[in-house]
């Protein structure tokens, strides 16, 4: 094996969900292709007088990050955003430090991200240091140039689109989940590569055959609470379906909330990514799987992880088809899944599924088994690692500061 690479994941390698399915799901996997990823945090170093006054040093234009861990890498990894301002995400209130960010989410209840006050240093001075030998990446999963503000950081992430663009012209190699994401970012940069996102098929289970009677499918929604906008596009098609099936179970994992109670039969709470995500899909046993998605430009980037993990636990996926290109393209609709626009086609859609259990083991079948063949992880593995190896061969090929 040739010399082996590290990489320092700025932030940490984390374990929310998109930081999970691009980074953690492979630590181990690319250990042993040689490629080691390390969570940091550059220190911060400031002068004696500002002693327990970190954020002031910071202000007061004093204080220095301590990067001589850079000079022991080969790559330094960024994604994503973060608020590098303190203030709230949610209503875009100042507030006076970290401090006094954290006092606003707890006296509000806002769901706020918390303050970074690394990154506006960080990034310049690794940008501009003329001997720097370490390549930068950026890995992005959604489309962050088209956020809608429903989505519930507005307020935080317009303040920070300079970092976002700086990152992504300057960075050696950016990598995306989608070709969507690919085409976005091409005004920007020519050095962009798609790794699509993928699954460890050993921690989901598919249940045994008869575990639900055949005329009682069992129809399953997964996301956070805001998503219920998305829900909207399949709701009468779910709802007339349990009509016609009065046995049917409408199921929701990712909120509980009284909302999102008033809308199914069972709704269950929001679970870390990972092993224990798969778990509860698993135990759920659906049987219809729904991916509905608003058409927009943020939508049309997001990545095809709900059709990976439904086909994985056996039931059939059914998401929006979108007129210009969209994240369930890839499926091949009546084969390995359903698309759907409009109310019509979503009611089509889920009365053929729930009339016909030979049809849903069919399909689900087929789906599955071209996910075991072309979306594992251990797969996937092997192209991340060419990245970063790549990467770490082409050190500073971006534009500098």
């Amino acid at each position: 094996m040739s010399e082996r690479v590290r990489v320092l994941v700025y932030g940490g390698v984390g374990s929310e969900a998109c930081d999970f399915y691009r980074r953690a799901l492979y630590v181990s996997r690319l250990a042993d292709l040689g490629v080691d990823l390390v969570s940091w945090t550059p220190p911060l170093v400031h002068p004696p007088a500002y002693a327990g006054r970190w954020f002031d040093a910071i202000r007061d234009g004093v204080a220095q990050l301590d990067l001589s861990e850079v000079a022991q890498a080969q790559v330094v990894l960024f994604s994503r955003w973060s608020n590098t301002h303190a203030a709230c995400t949610v209503c875009g209130a100042a507030c006076a430090s970290p401090d006094g960010l954290a006092d606003h989410a707890r006296s509000t209840g806002h769901d706020t991200l918390r303050m970074d006050p690394l990154l506006r240093l960080l990034l310049p001075s690794l940008l501009s240091d003329p001997k720097r030998r370490c390549a930068l990446m950026y890995d992005l999963d959604d489309d962050l140039f088209h956020q809608p503000e429903w989505v519930g950081h507005g307020a935080g992430l317009a303040r920070e689109m300079d970092l976002v663009e700086l990152v992504v012209r300057a960075a050696d190699l950016v990598t995306v989940s989608t070709p969507v994401l690919h085409k976005v970012l091409q005004p920007f940069t020519p050095r962009t590569h798609v790794i699509r996102n993928a699954v460890e098929s050993s921690w989901y289970s598919v249940a045994a055959d008869g575990a639900h009677p055949a005329g009682e499918p069992r129809i399953l929604f997964y996301g956070a609470d805001v998503r219920q906008r998305d829900y909207a596009l399949c709701k009468d098609a779910v709802d007339d379906t349990v009509r016609a099936h009065p046995a049917a179970r409408r199921l929701w994992l990712g909120s509980d909330s009284p909302a999102v109670r008033g809308l199914v039969d069972q709704a269950h709470p929001s679970v870390a990514a990972g092993p224990a995500f798969a778990a509860a899909l698993s135990n759920l046993h659906p049987h219809i799987g729904l991916a509905p998605l608003q058409p927009s430009e943020f939508a049309s980037a997001k990545s095809e992880l709900h059709w990976l993990e439904y086909s994985l636990v056996g039931a059939v996926t059914v998401a929006s088809r979108f007129a210009t290109g969209g994240p369930y393209d890839l499926i091949q609709d009546g084969q390995d899944g359903l698309l759907a626009m409009g109310a019509d086609e979503w009611q089509r859609a889920l009365a053929r599924l729930a009339a016909s259990p030979a049809l849903r083991t069919d399909i689900a079948g087929r789906a599955r088994e071209r996910i075991l063949a072309g979306y594992q992880a251990a797969a996937r593995a092997v192209e991340w690692a060419a990245a970063y190896r790549w990467a770490a061969a082409h050190p500073a090929i971006g534009p500098r500061l």
